[in-house]
């Protein structure tokens, strides 16, 4: 590829004190059998070499851009990576992770296939073994409306296992906050969906099996940002969670319908949707009890939280929520909630060794 020409695709690589772990993230780019990309490493004000490796890479393949800024996080580091892509398929790399040698190669085929879709794939550990290219073609499609259930599953959240298009993120104004302490790639991603299909109506996603991220043992993630992240307190907004459980209900009942049915999910999105919409259900008890309000009508029943326990029972899907939920023990729940929200999780991890015990250890757990 010509240094001038732009790019299939734009790799960008948040770093922040990742001196000895950089090059094999970097490395990972320069196997890839497909040449046409670029990598655009934002060092975020690290304190140790990792901008200096930046520079050397940068200084001896085209193809990668150093950029150096002060230290402001993964999401402002990530930000400023997209404003300096010049390709219209952007990808996230964490700088302690690599990619699959054959990953650029196989996802420009996936576009050339499905131009207009989203193209998401999965993540192994690096103790994994090499997974069967045979299965890569195995594949859950969601359309735009079933985006409620797709945004349930555990790939929905997931910032490096997905292929983005920079149109959309410029065009609809979708970029990481800064601001939020936690839970930024879900945030990204959830608002980057409901972008992609307000432009693309006619699109789907096509969540791949294919297993072409790797995280390695010594990855550190985004504790080595080099933001302070409080621990204790509940980041809520009082005034928007009025009438919460209401809307709740109804978009609970609307995702497993457009799905035809818990049946409609995969088990792993089984459980993972059992788990995420426990919580819900229980943030939305906590709020109510905060807020003075009353539980709306039904809630208990299955259109609710009646609704979601017979179905983990069903599937035996099982989390710290099951039992306070499914015996409407309002303190429980509320207390479960505030506890999960703890940096201990003390009362969270009791009740759900002692639902476990109950239920003789046997169900799916999350």
């Amino acid at each position: 590829m010509e240094s001038n020409a732009t790019p299939l695709f734009s790799v960008i690589v948040p770093a922040y004190n990742l001196e000895k772990l950089l090059p094999r993230c970097l490395d990972s780019l320069l196997a890839q059998t497909f040449a046409d990309w670029e990598c655009v490493a934002v060092d975020d004000g690290s304190a140790d070499g990792t901008g200096t490796v930046c520079d050397e890479y940068a200084a001896k393949d085209p193809r990668f851009t150093a950029l150096h800024q002060e230290n402001g996080g993964v999401s402002s580091a990530r930000n400023t990576g997209i404003k300096a892509a010049r390709a219209e398929h952007l990808l996230f790399l964490d700088g302690d992770d690599t990619l699959a040698p054959g990953t650029l190669e196989w996802l420009a085929a996936r576009l050339e296939e499905h131009p207009d879709d989203l193209i998401g794939y999965r993540l192994r550990g690096e103790e994994e073994p090499e997974p069967d290219p045979a299965g890569f073609s195995e594949c859950r499609l969601f359309t735009a409306a079933q985006c409620p259930a797709y945004m349930a599953t555990g790939a929905a959240g997931n910032v490096t296992t997905k292929v983005f298009s920079a149109r959309v993120i410029r065009e609809k104004d979708v970029w990481f906050d800064p601001a939020l302490p936690r839970g930024e790639d879900q945030d990204f991603c959830f608002r980057y969906t409901a972008a992609f299909f307000e432009q693309r109506p006619q699109a789907m996603v096509r969540q791949f099996s294919a297993k072409l991220y790797v995280v390695h043992k010594d990855n550190i993630g985004h504790r080595a940002s080099g933001q302070n992240l409080p621990t204790h307190s509940i980041d809520w907004d009082p005034e928007a969670s009025r009438g919460y459980a209401a809307r709740l209900m109804k978009e609970y009942g609307a995702l497993v319908s457009s799905m035809g049915g818990w049946e409609g999910f995969t088990p792993e999105e089984q459980l993972y949707m059992a788990h995420q919409y426990a919580r819900r259900f229980a943030f939305a008890v906590w709020a109510a009890r905060q807020l003075g309000e009353e539980l709306p009508e039904g809630f208990w029943g299955s259109g609710g939280v009646g609704g979601l326990t017979e179905a983990m029972t069903r599937y035996r899907l099982y989390c710290a929520y099951y039992w306070p939920l499914r015996l409407r023990w309002k303190r429980l729940i509320a207390a479960v909630y505030q506890s999960d929200e703890s940096e201990s999780m003390r009362l969270y991890w009791k009740v759900f060794l002692v639902g476990d015990i109950l239920l003789g250890r046997r169900w799916n757990r999350l």
